[in-house]
């Protein structure tokens, strides 16, 4: 990506729209050469959005064939819109996220939540398929942004909770952590009342619950210096897995009417994977050392609103005066 050279851009940032700019790219550059040999060979015209690239795209029937896919997929869009969607989500994502992570990590929690979400969605598409009989199905494309779109939703409610979102002048307005809920609902609606099928229901679910474990039990980031990340990759430090802290519950992100009732279940799950060795469980140290580490990301976000803020105020200032000088030397020529 070497527009974005010298732009201040962060590399975790510069490696994942490269991949998503070059998967996408030569995705479709084999599309349209097997649409034109189609039009020039005289067989049967193929509908250029139905042209399959099964060593590249997440197709049910041929993953088992080719098990790469279930990385490739993650930085394959077959449109447009879908590309500019997750190019502006991977680009806004990953270079706010660098900053608490490093690099690497950055990286690695795309792959790892993107290849576990397309691991389970293709599972249960050729699951639900053989039970409906249905052999069309097993040939649609799944994969693609949706597989991490999710998962940076978790991650902003990991590192800015409490943030609020204000849109319409002040007509919208909610907080971050009240947003997976929300849209999770909105999808499952879309998926049984307007798509009919398991898609975006599915994968977006599924990345929701696979960010949330991954960053709940088993990220492993340095407790010192908690931040800024200052080579953004590791430092000095002992090592701690998961976030404990009492704000990252997966109870935190259900609305406060549903939490007695879906509290004791989540509780219950989290015993039954500790008892099977699923998850390690949690002891007081490990709680107060997340609730130390939210606390301080919780500091440094609102110091950097505040030099934000601040240096916008200042601009404003500045152009303000250089206004109002504009108009005293045209009323005053010397």
């Amino acid at each position: 990506m070497g527009f974005l050279r010298g732009k201040d851009i962060p590399l975790s940032t510069e490696v994942l729209l490269g991949l998503l700019t070059t998967i996408s790219a030569f995705l479709f550059v084999i599309k349209y050469r097997m649409f034109k040999d189609s039009q020039t060979s005289g067989s049967e015209e193929l509908n250029f959005h139905d042209i399959l690239v099964p060593f590249i795209q997440l197709i049910p029937s041929t993953t088992l064939f080719n098990p790469w896919v279930l990385i490739s997929a993650i930085f394959a869009e077959i449109s447009v819109i879908s590309f500019i969607f997750s190019f502006v989500v991977l680009f806004v994502g990953s270079r706010f996220v660098e900053r608490f992570w490093g690099r690497m990590e950055v990286i690695k929690f795309v792959l790892v939540v993107g290849g576990v979400t397309n691991l389970i969605t293709v599972l249960v598409a050729i699951i639900s398929n053989l039970i409906r009989e249905d052999a069309k199905n097993m040939n649609t494309p799944l994969g693609g942004g949706i597989s991490y779109y999710f998962g940076f939703l978790v991650v902003f409610k990991q590192l800015i909770p409490e943030h609020n979102i204000v849109l319409f002048q002040g007509l919208v307005n909610f907080r971050v952590k009240h947003l997976p809920f929300a849209l999770l609902i909105i999808l499952g609606l879309w998926s049984a009342i307007v798509s009919q099928s398991s898609y975006p229901a599915v994968p977006s679910t599924v990345s929701f619950f696979a960010s949330f474990i991954y960053l709940r039990f088993f990220q492993a980031l340095n407790t010192e210096p908690i931040l800024p990340v200052a080579n953004n990759d590791s430092s000095t430090g002992s090592v701690l897995i998961g976030d404990a802290s009492d704000t990252f519950q997966l109870v935190e992100f259900f609305p406060a009417v549903t939490k007695p009732y879906v509290g004791p279940v989540f509780n219950q799950i989290y015993e039954l994977s500790v008892l099977l060795g699923i998850v390690t469980p949690f002891n007081d140290e490990t709680v107060q050392q997340s609730n130390t580490r939210a606390q301080k990301r919780s500091e440094q976000v609102g110091q950097s609103n505040k030099s934000i803020a601040s240096s916008v105020a200042e601009r404003r200032r500045q152009i303000a005066l250089q206004v109002i000088e504009d108009r005293i030397n045209k009323e005053h020529p010397k």
